[in-house]
């Protein structure tokens, strides 16, 4: 297909000469035909760039020029000064259960968490952790305060432990803040299906991972 402009044009160039050799014969019986081979070039030239431009279209529509194994992308495109503020978070609030014994290190890390003192609330929650490895109310504020102490990878390791542990008072708000953490680490994929496992349980934090998911998949 590339040769067809070219055989166009020398087309075109060989009807424009033949008319300038009629028009020099000054002949007034020929006055038509230097007429129809003028329009002739001029249609023939129109129809060289018109190809031209749908060849170059065709070709960006193809992809001309992206690598063959290129991973595809997913719908939407979150700005890269996005990320850090789509992952910020308010943190969570926590109220003592009642009737509910906690350790005397508990309670005292969780009064330097309500006092916003997440580093001091970070290092108690980490010591009440080695005593009470299978605490999914320690390992969550953990979580919490891990990714409030800027300290991600151990975060999502204290939330994911959480997420594992099935069906607790817990899970559905460890899946919302883990969706946080990932989108903080640009996983949107991990982060996607953690806030759609949030929408399926219908609970406290459907709305807010609604809204969530909107902003990470916008072509949705």
């Amino acid at each position: 297909m590339d040769e067809l402009p070219q055989l166009i044009h020398q087309l075109s160039t060989r009807v424009y000469f033949k008319s300038n050799e009629i028009f020099l014969t000054n002949e007034p019986a020929t006055r038509f035909w230097i007429a129809i081979y003028s329009f002739t070039a001029v249609i023939l030239a129109i129809a060289v760039g018109v190809f031209t431009w749908v060849a170059s279209e065709s070709r960006k529509e193809a992809g001309l020029g992206r690598t063959a194994n290129a991973r595809p992308t997913i719908m939407g495109h979150i700005p890269e000064e996005r990320y850090e503020l789509l992952a910020r978070f308010v943190p969570p609030a926590y109220e003592p259960g009642k009737g509910v014994a906690q350790s005397p290190e508990f309670e005292r890390a969780m009064e330097h968490y309500l006092r916003g003192d997440d580093a001091a609330a970070l290092a108690g929650l980490r010591a009440v952790a080695k005593a009470q490895p299978d605490s999914v109310e320690v390992r969550f504020y953990l979580g919490i305060c891990s990714l409030l102490n800027n300290d991600r990878a151990s975060g999502l390791q204290e939330l994911r432990s959480v997420v594992a542990a099935g069906d607790t008072l817990y899970l559905e708000r460890s899946r919302f803040y883990l969706a946080k953490a990932l989108i903080g680490e640009h996983d949107i994929v991990q982060a996607q299906q953690q806030l759609e496992s949030v929408i399926a349980m219908h609970g406290e934090f459907q709305k807010q991972a609604q809204v969530l998911l909107s902003q990470i998949m916008p072509g949705r």
